[in-house]
Order: structure tokens, then C-alpha cells, then sequence
């Protein structure tokens, strides 16, 4: 005998998949949050971002050119240069990786600008790489 429900009826499988999985959403977004307001946490990430800035401007003499690409992109509006440039970019952390596409294949770091314009360099892939 088939079900009277619809894939929406609250008991359905449909419904308790989906329940089920915005309460493990939460949970996982709550664990996280709680791990990353531990003061240790925090204070490593703190000293995490001071060393990229550290190495971002150790970094910016060799990146003068892709600085300067950059601004000239900025300026002109050129969407086709902009095609050109890393797509690594951290927006939650208002930074944006200024090298040519590809360069990180060479296990090398990202280097960019901040929102504020300090330069900054960065391992691996950033959350909005994801």
C-alpha cells in the first residue's frame, strides 16, 4: 500500500533528511563557533595574521609590477587584466591575492593587498576559494 504522505509531510523521509541535516548544519556551525572563540584559538590567529603581514611586505619588492598591474586594473576598469589575476582571493578578511593565475601551482605563497591596502601573503587556499 503506497503512502498517503507527500515528499513535504511532516514524518515523510524527505522532511526528516532535511531536518535532520539543518540540525547537523547548526550543530557543526556551533562546534565551530565554540572552537574559534577559545582564547588560545584566537591569539593563534592573531599571530597567524601577523606573520603574513610580516611576509607580505618582505614579499613586495619582488611584487612591485603585480602591485602596480593591479592599481592600473583598478583604475582603468580592466575586466580583461583582472581575468589575468589569481582567483585566490579572502573576502572575509578583505584581502586579494594579486599574482597571475596559476602561481600557486608551484607551492608558493599567495601575495596580495588588504581592503586597506597592506600587502599580505598567505599558504593554501583561502575559505572563499571553497
Amino acid at each position: 500500500m503506497e503512502s498517503q504522505h507527500s515528499s513535504s509531510a511532516p514524518g515523510s523521509a524527505e522532511t526528516l533528511r532535511r531536518q535532520t541535516r539543518t540540525r547537523d548544519h547548526r550543530d557543526a556551525h556551533a562546534r565551530f563557533e565554540f572552537v574559534m572563540s577559545d582564547p588560545a584559538v584566537r591569539r593563534l590567529g592573531r599571530e597567524i595574521q601577523e606573520h603574513e603581514f610580516h611576509l607580505g611586505t618582505l614579499m613586495s619588492e619582488m611584487h612591485q609590477a603585480e602591485a602596480e598591474r593591479w592599481e592600473r586594473a583598478l583604475r582603468e576598469g580592466d575586466t580583461d587584466l583582472f581575468g589575468q589575476i589569481c582567483s585566490g582571493k579572502h573576502g572575509a578578511h578583505g584581502r586579494a591575492c594579486l599574482l597571475d593565475k596559476g602561481h600557486d601551482g608551484d607551492g608558493g605563497p599567495h601575495w596580495g593587498k588588504t581592503a586597506d591596502g597592506r600587502p599580505i601573503a598567505w599558504l593554501g587556499t583561502a575559505p572563499d576559494d571553497d
